[in-house]
């Protein structure tokens, strides 16, 4: 990891993502999923394929439609599609499909299902899971709040709650240029200054 990555303080570092106390920690409804997908083994039943919990919730963007977005990395997709089927599908609304490749994303398999209620997808993608797009969206994204402050995130909410989805609801706050997922995702390799002087254009 280089030293630009690095200037960021440790809970604004990826590793700091890693496991359900980002989740815990970031609001009401989100210790309440933890303690669900604890209760469920959902992290440990994915143990194998390095699971990272992803998404609006763990940042606190979540509306009340949010599942919790699980990201696994899995190099046989079909043998995970198997194994999901006799992992998971004892559980409510349990259903899972092969997602075609995409311009932002490769071919995939999502798995979606609830534990008490809370609605839970788990994509699997043949990259390491720190390396996906909704695990370096959601770094990104932690970093533009931490900068910008409450008044950002609540017009970020006030967008999500018209309908606008997170990352075009950033783009358009920040005016971005072109696709807002790759616009997002170039932003991860800034240090603190580079992305604070990038914000200051605004």
């Amino acid at each position: 990891m280089n030293q630009t990555v690095m200037d960021w303080p440790t809970h604004l570092q990826p590793q700091s993502f890693l496991g359900p106390d980002r989740l815990s920690h970031a609001s009401e409804k989100g210790a309440k999923a933890a303690e669900i997908i604890e209760h469920f083994q959902v992290l440990d039943r994915l143990a194998q394929y390095d699971p990272v919990i992803a998404g609006t919730l763990p940042i606190a963007l979540d509306t009340p439609e949010s599942d919790v977005d699980i990201l696994c990395h899995v190099s046989d997709l079909m043998a995970f599609k198997t194994f999901s089927d006799q992992t998971f599908s004892d559980l409510d609304k349990y259903r899972v499909h092969m997602r075609a490749p995409t311009d932002h994303l490769s071919e995939a398999v999502v798995v979606r299902f609830e534990c008490d209620g809370l609605p839970i997808e788990v994509f699997a993608t043949d990259y390491p899971t720190i390396t996906q797009y909704g695990f370096v969206h959601m770094l990104v994204e932690a970093r533009i709040l931490w900068l910008m402050g409450d008044d950002f995130s609540q017009d970020v909410m006030a967008l999500k709650q018209d309908g606008v989805k997170t990352e075009p609801a950033f783009a358009q706050m920040l005016g971005l240029v072109g696709d807002p997922y790759i616009a997002l995702a170039e932003l991860a390799a800034l240090s603190p200054t580079e992305l604070r002087t990038r914000l200051k254009m605004i």
